[in-house]
C-alpha cells in the first residue's frame, strides 16, 4: 500500500466518500492503474478493496448531513412507529398511557409471542363455539344458543386467561338446558350488550396498511424515476422489511377486537350475575398481566375441547413463526442483492433480529409454563422485551445518522474473506449496477414481502377465528335492550331523572333513536361504580 500512499498522498482523517470518488477518478484518469486500484478477483468494475477503499476515502464513519438525517427518519422510521398505533390496545384506568406503551414494546421486543397470543386469543373463541355446539346438540333451540353463550364465555376469557373456564360453562350449559325463559332471555340480552359494543378497527388498520404500502411503492418509483441513490432506498427499504410482520399483527389485533374499557364487560356480566340465580361468574379485576391484554396470553392452551391432547395451539404458534421469518427471509433477500452483493452489515443485523425474536419466543413460552400468571413475571418479561425494543429502534435511527457510513459497511467485509473483499469507489458503476435490479428484481421481492404477510394473515383468520356469527338482528336491538334497562333499573341508570316519569316502550318500527333523548355514556359512571365494588376483594 505504500506505493499508493505515495501516489494520491495520506487519506482524509475521517471518511468522505466524495473525496475517495473524486481521487479514484483522478487517478484512473492519469494512465496505467495502480495494482490496488483493480477490482479483487471475482468483484465487479468500479470496486477496490478495503483497504484502499479507506486510503481513498478515510477510516472510520461520517455523520450525514441533519437535513438529510431528519429527512430519512421522518420518512422511513417515523411511519414504521406510527403504524404501531393502530394496534388495538387495552383501555385501563389506572395503567393510562403506560399500558400502551408495554404493549409496544411487548410487540416490538417478542413479535413472535405477540402474534401468538393474539392467534390463541380468536382460537379460544373457536374453542368455546365447539364445546357449546356440542353440548347444546340435544335442545332445543341449540344452535340459536351457541352465539348467545359463546359471546358470554368469550368475554369472561379476559378474567384471568379462563382459568375457571369449566365452572363458568357447567354454570351456562345448566341455564340453557333448564329452559327458564327469563334466564335465558338475560343472557340473550347481555350476549348483545357484549358483542356490539365489542370494538374492531379492521378497517382503520386497513387503511393505514394501504398508505404505508403506499409510501413504499411512491419511493420506488421515485427511485427508478431518479435513477440515483438506489442503494441507499431499497438498503433503508429492507429494513422496514424486516418489520413487515407489524401488517400481521395489526389486522389480527384489530380482528380480535376489544372493549372501550375495562368496566364495560364487568358491567354486563355484574348485571347477568345478578338476574342468574345461582350466580354462575367468578369475576376479578380485569389486569393487563391476567387477560386484559390480548398480546399477552402466558398459557396458550386454555378452554380445550376435549380432555384429550390437543397440539393445536403449537400449529399457531408455528404460524406467528412464519410470519416472522417471512418478513426476514424478503428483507435478508433484498439486503444480500443490493452491491455489494453479499452478505452485510445490514443483513447481518436482519439475521440479529430473527434470532433474538426466536429464542425469545421460546424463552417466554418455557418459562410461562412454571408458576401461574403475575404482575411480577409480566413486568420482567416487558422489561426484557422493553430492552431489545429500544436496541433495534435505536439501530434504525443510527442507519440515517451515519454510523454505517463508511468504508466497512458498504465492502463485502462479512462475506469475502480478506484478500477478496471489496467495496464499490465509482459512484456511476454503482449506480448502473444497481439500476438493473430497481427494474424488476427488488419491487418482486418487496411485493412478495407484503403479499406474502396479507396471505398468511388470511389463512391464520380462517384457521383461528370462530364459525358462528349472530344471526341477522333488527338494526335497533341494541337500542331496544338499552330501553328496557331503563325501563328496570330507571334509578340506577340515570339518577338524576325522576322515577315517577313512565317512559314509553319503542316498537321496533320506530324511527325516533333513544340516544337523541338520552346520552348513552351517561350510564358508564354508575356501572363502573358498581362494577369496581363488585370486582374488588
Amino acid at each position: 500500500m505504500e506505493d499508493l500512499i505515495k501516489l494520491i498522498g495520506q487519506p482524509p482523517l475521517t471518511f468522505d466518500y466524495t473525496t475517495g470518488t473524486a481521487r479514484y477518478q483522478n487517478l484512473t484518469r492519469l494512465g496505467p492503474q495502480n495494482v490496488h486500484l483493480i477490482p479483487p478477483p471475482g468483484a465487479p468494475n468500479g470496486t477496490v478493496g478495503l483497504q484502499a477503499c479507506e486510503l481513498l476515502a478515510g477510516p472510520g464513519h461520517a455523520r450525514y448531513d441533519p437535513g438529510y438525517t431528519l429527512e430519512s427518519i421522518t420518512t422511513w422510521v417515523v411511519p414504521l412507529l406510527i403504524l404501531l398505533g393502530n394496534v388495538n390496545y387495552a383501555s385501563f384506568d389506572a395503567q393510562k398511557y403506560w399500558n400502551q406503551i408495554t404493549v409496544a414494546l411487548h410487540l416490538l421486543g417478542n413479535p413472535i409471542h405477540a402474534m401468538w397470543s393474539l392467534l390463541a386469543k380468536l382460537d379460544v373463541k373457536r374453542r368455546i363455539e365447539v364445546r357449546c355446539r356440542d353440548s347444546l346438540r340435544n335442545v332445543e333451540d341449540g344452535e340459536d344458543g351457541v352465539w348467545i353463550y359463546s359471546a358470554i364465555l368469550y368475554a369472561l376469557d379476559d378474567f384471568n386467561f379462563s382459568f375457571d373456564f369449566e365452572h363458568h360453562f357447567s354454570s351456562l350449559m345448566e341455564t340453557a338446558r333448564s329452559g327458564a325463559a327469563e334466564d335465558q332471555e338475560a343472557c340473550k340480552r347481555a350476549a348483545i350488550e357484549l358483542t356490539v359494543s365489542r370494538v374492531n378497527n379492521t378497517r382503520r388498520a386497513l387503511f393505514a396498511i394501504l398508505g404505508y404500502v403506499t409510501a413504499i411503492t411512491a419511493k420506488i418509483i421515485r427511485a427508478n424515476l431518479s435513477e440515483k441513490d438506489g442503494r441507499h432506498i431499497f438498503s433503508a427499504i429492507a429494513l422496514r422489511e424486516v418489520n413487515f410482520w407489524i401488517i400481521c399483527a395489526i389486522i389480527l389485533s384489530a380482528k380480535v377486537g376489544g372493549f372501550p374499557s375495562e368496566w364495560k364487560s364487568v358491567g354486563v356480566l355484574v348485571d347477568l350475575q345478578v338476574k342468574l340465580d345461582p350466580a354462575p361468574f367468578r369475576l376479578r379485576p380485569i389486569e393487563p398481566w391476567s387477560g386484559g391484554n390480548y398480546t399477552w396470553r402466558p398459557r396458550k392452551n386454555t378452554c380445550r375441547v376435549s380432555t384429550s391432547s390437543d397440539r393445536r395451539f403449537l400449529v399457531l404458534g408455528f404460524l406467528a413463526f412464519v410470519s416472522i421469518t417471512a418478513s426476514m427471509a424478503a428483507s435478508f433477500a433484498l439486503s444480500y442483492n443490493t452491491p455489494t452483493k453479499g452478505v452485510g452489515v445490514r443483513s447481518t443485523v436482519e439475521l440479529s433480529y430473527w434470532s433474538w425474536w426466536c429464542f425469545n419466543a421460546i424463552f417466554t413460552y418455557v418459562t410461562d409454563q412454571y408458576g401461574s400468571p403475575s404482575k411480577k413475571r409480566w413486568l420482567y418479561n416487558i422489561a426484557k422485551d422493553g430492552m431489545a425494543a429500544v436496541f433495534m429502534i435505536l439501530f434504525l435511527f443510527s442507519s440515517w445518522t451515519g454510523w454505517w457510513n463508511s468504508c466497512f459497511y458498504f465492502s463485502t467485509a462479512l462475506h469475502e474473506h480478506k484478500g477478496r473483499n471489496y467495496a464499490y469507489i465509482d459512484p456511476v458503476k454503482m449506480e448502473s449496477d444497481v439500476g438493473g435490479l430497481m427494474q424488476m428484481a427488488f419491487p418482486i421481492i418487496i411485493a412478495l414481502g407484503i403479499s406474502s404477510q396479507l396471505a398468511l394473515t388470511a389463512f391464520m383468520i380462517w384457521f383461528s377465528q370462530g364459525r358462528v356469527h349472530p344471526p341477522a338482528m333488527d338494526a335497533r336491538e341494541p337500542e331496544i335492550v338499552f330501553r328496557n334497562l331503563l325501563l328496570e333499573h330507571p334509578a340506577q341508570i340515570m339518577p338524576w331523572r325522576s322515577t315517577s316519569v313512565a317512559l314509553p316502550a319503542a316498537p321496533r318500527n320506530s324511527s325516533t333513536s333513544l340516544l337523541q333523548d338520552y346520552e348513552m355514556e351517561s350510564f358508564l359512571p354508575c356501572r363502573r361504580e358498581s362494577a369496581r365494588g363488585f370486582a374488588q376483594p
